[in-house]
């Protein structure tokens, strides 16, 4: 798509768009809210793979179960703002998620539920806000090696310049990619739409720069040991399929954290809880329950 057929999401383009939306300190953020307002909070927050739709499957069961469920998208992705800035980091995420939770009106503790990035998100927001998490549920989360970046290429890509005509040389279907994060040619399709559309709007590229350039993906060993150290709940996941998260790395993740309740996801891929919904959302009913 070129930058011309790009549109802007301002107030106007917003209106025939899903979801609800609120203006943080940082930009406008897109969420949907479900459930009781009496009831416990659960907040999703998903990962780089796509924007807040992969909990479409996640959100009605746990709505279902008896909790008030918020789910967002996390600034540069989905319908949300891409600010400008050269970095987005783990302090600019934890105020996105502390801005939007009080801006709802939604008291603490809250139970965390992370994918992918968003697990590592999830986990430094509660390591930087001791008591603001009662549980925490990370669904093959990012935690101390992002794969193939210790490579040339990645160098490229996040180097000032270079790095903004690596990009335009992808297409929007390029970068949207998910084969290597499900398994199935079904949700591949029915996902892959879904995460294309977020290219329509000005400033998803610079965005994915800003994200790879900053302190995010990065090792969070420290983030982790701090939330060992609360004693916050814990639960893991991973797909025995998984291309995008070492097998290694979940391993130092369990050994870090012995306390942590650990399921394999068996032949799924990263994004088990969308394509494995019968199998992850039960594990995670009973565990945000308590």
């Amino acid at each position: 798509m070129s930058g011309a057929r790009r549109q802007d999401l301002t107030a106007q383009t917003r209106r025939g768009l899903p979801g609800s939306f609120v203006g943080l300190s940082a930009g406008v953020t897109h969420y949907e809210i479900r459930g009781d307002a009496g009831a416990e909070n659960v907040v999703l927050i998903h990962g780089n793979a796509a924007p807040y739709v992969t909990w479409d499957k996640t959100i009605g069961p746990l709505c279902d179960a008896g909790f008030r469920v918020l789910r967002y998208d996390l600034f540069g992705h989905g319908f949300s703002d891409r600010p400008k800035r050269r970095t987005y980091d783990r302090h600019f995420y934890n105020v996105q998620l502390a801005e939007l939770l009080t801006n709802l009106g939604i008291p603490y503790p809250v139970r965390l539920v992370g994918t992918s990035q968003g697990g590592s998100i999830a986990t430094c927001f509660a390591a930087e806000n001791p008591g603001a998490v009662s549980r925490l549920a990370l669904l093959a989360p990012f935690f101390d090696q992002l794969p193939g970046s210790e490579g040339a290429a990645y160098r490229l890509v996040v180097s000032p310049i270079v790095g903004e005509f690596l990009l335009r040389l992808m297409s929007d279907r390029k970068l949207a990619d998910i084969s290597d994060a499900v398994v199935s040619v079904d949700a591949t399709a029915d996902l892959g739409r879904q995460v294309v559309e977020q290219f329509r709007y000005r400033g998803k590229r610079s965005a994915v720069l800003a994200n790879l350039r900053g302190d995010a993906l990065k090792d969070a060993t420290a983030c982790y040991r701090r939330v060992g150290e609360q004693g916050i709940p814990l639960l893991l996941t991973c797909g025995t399929l998984d291309q995008k998260m070492p097998r290694e790395s979940m391993d130092r993740l369990r050994t870090l954290l012995p306390q942590i309740e650990y399921h394999d996801i068996e032949g799924a891929g990263h994004l088990a809880h969308y394509e494995f919904p019968d199998q992850v959302t039960p594990l995670l009913t009973r565990f945000l329950a308590g």
